[in-house]
């Protein structure tokens, strides 16, 4: 019986056994550690979600969804002593007390706690990354917006209330933004400008299905000023900050192997970190020059990787392709037993990308937060070309959603990635801890992974289009695994990493220069890549642990029965002693 199968069974007779006892009588059989942590999680995350009220509703807790924070050095400043306040009691239970899943719960919550205090503390990006403000105004209002968790009278009172607490959010960017360096002034400059024009023109737009005759004017006073703030803001940093701009993006070798070290919950040397990754695109550009030369060995490799966009479906037909995709993806997982799947993994809807999200996304999945309740549906987000666009404008839309990558994305988001994991997660007996933390290498890295994974396994019937549609994929998630270490850590330019970009994933100089901004901002935004990577060699590992047990199915089931864990937490449980100590 494979591994999901059977914890499922498990724990619907541990559900009946506790739905016929008392609580207290169920707790009394658990681990004293394990009984102390759960207590100390639910007032961490109360205590958080009352300071971070923006944060909350993404996570599902409609509590606060009236209230945007304290945002002020004041509040900065109660926030840092949270996280030490929770950090210090943690360490005060006996890890001896502790079961299998408390000690290593514990740990992911030691190391969430600490990142928030070298994000607070050593970095201070609440004092150098004017975009913090932008973001959070931005999201304030989105949150509401995006979902239809409260009715529509509801949300829109929510929407004119945190509005109007916006200028104040924005006040106090103004008085805690010190210095900003010329790359993030650069970044931030846009950003203001883009929520300027989120708030002029997508807002409103959003807000019509909600807004009624008696909420118009009053939205319409409450988003006028936050315009105003916005203007004040941009004038503030434009005479300030950005005028005189100082200091550098990067974070330095020592903070960069500490906040990996907090990620993966286990130490990797930069230099292991740097060979591993260069090794992996060596071998990924390698295949990929080979795998077009099977295409057209008369053309260069990115000529002949950008003829791929050349075939693609009308724009009438971009969901009915996408709905066709993941009917198909979901047959080929079962015939090929990649997985089980969960019941009702099938009810993701198709849907084109509201018009208020369109201009930041391709396809992309909307899943509820992972304490939602009420709006639990997810939605496979398909933005389609303009109609004011021009043809040349469509042509170049549509070229993403080509016949050999559309498929790779849809299996990247839905089948068997983001969704499929997201479906599994609300089946299983989770932490709080689980589910609020997520490793973003396990998350992204799992649905980086099935893109390779499932070629491997026969998805486009060895068609080098489709292996080579994978392969730019993963050389993309590569390249910013290099960057984000070089550019903060080995003084690499901005300059040097657009061009990094160009002449290692062949990616035009617009798109590299972008990528290779958004590296100056997320140091780590490689857990795409070694996500993957520790995947892979976790089932090495596991393989030889099982021998002739061994199967694809099993090792996937097992992955991801635990929730999205860091992956070496994920190595002690399937591996117990036969872990080696390496995630890579």
């Amino acid at each position: 019986m494979p591994g999901r199968v059977l914890r499922r069974a498990v724990a619907s007779g541990l559900l009946c056994a506790a739905l016929a006892t008392p609580l207290g009588a169920q707790q009394d059989t658990r681990p004293l550690g394990d009984q102390r942590l759960d207590a100390l999680a639910t007032q961490y995350f109360d205590a958080l979600w009352k300071l971070d009220p923006i944060r909350a509703t993404d996570a599902g807790v409609h509590d606060y969804d009236d209230k945007v924070g304290d945002y002020t050095a004041e509040g900065y400043a109660e926030r840092i002593a949270l996280a030490r306040r929770f950090r210090t009691q943690l360490a005060a239970i006996d890890p001896e007390s502790f079961g299998a899943v408390g000690a290593d719960d514990a740990q992911i919550l030691a190391a969430r706690l600490d990142e928030t205090l070298v994000k607070l503390q050593t970095r201070e990006t609440w004092r150098h990354a004017p975009s913090t403000y932008t973001s959070l105004a931005a999201n304030a209002i989105y949150s509401l917006v995006a979902r239809n968790f409260a009715p529509a009278k509801t949300r829109m009172r929510d929407v004119i209330v945190r509005e109007r607490q916006l200028p104040a959010l924005l006040a106090a960017g103004k008085a805690n933004v010190t210095s900003v360096d010329a790359v993030t002034a650069e970044i931030a400059r846009r950003n203001v400008a883009g929520t300027i024009d989120f708030f002029a023109t997508v807002i409103p737009l959003a807000v019509v299905p909600l807004a009624d005759a008696s909420t118009r004017a009053d939205f319409k006073a409450a988003n006028d000023a936050t315009l105003a703030a916005l203007r004040d803001y941009q004038q503030s940093l434009e005479s300030g900050a950005f005028a005189h701009p100082s200091g550098s993006f990067a974070i330095g070798p020592r903070v960069f192997e500490r906040m990996l070290a907090l990620q993966e919950l286990m130490p990797i040397s930069l230099a292991t970190y740097e060979r591993v990754g260069q090794d992996a695109l060596t071998r990924t550009k390698a295949e990929f020059v080979d795998t077009a030369k099977k295409i057209d060995p008369a053309k260069p490799p990115e000529e002949v990787a950008a003829s791929l966009g050349a075939d693609h479906p009308a724009p009438d037909a971009l969901l009915r392709t996408a709905s066709d995709d993941i009917v198909k993806l979901r047959a080929f997982v079962v015939s090929h037993r990649i997985l089980s799947l969960p019941g009702g993994v099938e009810d993701i809807k198709v849907v084109p990308t509201p018009e208020f999200a369109r201009a930041t996304t391709f396809a992309s999945l909307n899943a509820p937060g992972p304490l939602e309740k009420t709006a639990t549906e997810a939605y496979y987000n398909i933005t389609p070309p303009e109609d004011a666009w021009s043809a040349a404008q469509k042509e170049q839309h549509l070229a993403f959603f080509n016949t050999y990558s559309f498929p790779i994305v849809t299996l990247h988001e839905v089948m068997p990635g983001h969704y499929v994991n997201y479906a599994l997660d609300r089946t299983e007996r989770l932490s709080l801890i689980r589910r609020v933390f997520p490793s973003p290498s396990f998350s992204e890295g799992w649905a980086h992974y099935d893109e390779q994974m499932m070629v491997d396994e026969g998805w486009g019937n060895g068609d080098p289009h489709v292996r080579l549609a994978q392969l730019q994929a993963a050389l993309q998630r590569e390249c910013r695994y290099l960057v984000g270490l070089r550019e903060h850590t080995a003084g690499m330019s901005v300059d040097e990493a657009t061009r990094f970009f160009e002449e290692n994933a062949f990616m035009a100089e617009v798109t590299a220069r972008r990528e290779a901004l958004r590296g100056t901002q997320d140091p780590l935004y490689g857990y795409y890549t070694l996500g993957k990577l520790e995947i892979l060699k976790l089932r090495t590992d596991f393989q030889k642990k099982m021998g002739s047990k061994y199967s694809l199915e099993l090792f996937h089931d097992e992955l991801l029965a635990h929730g999205d864990p860091p992956i070496a937490i994920a190595r002690k449980t399937l591996l117990g002693a036969d872990d080696d100590g390496h995630l890579l």
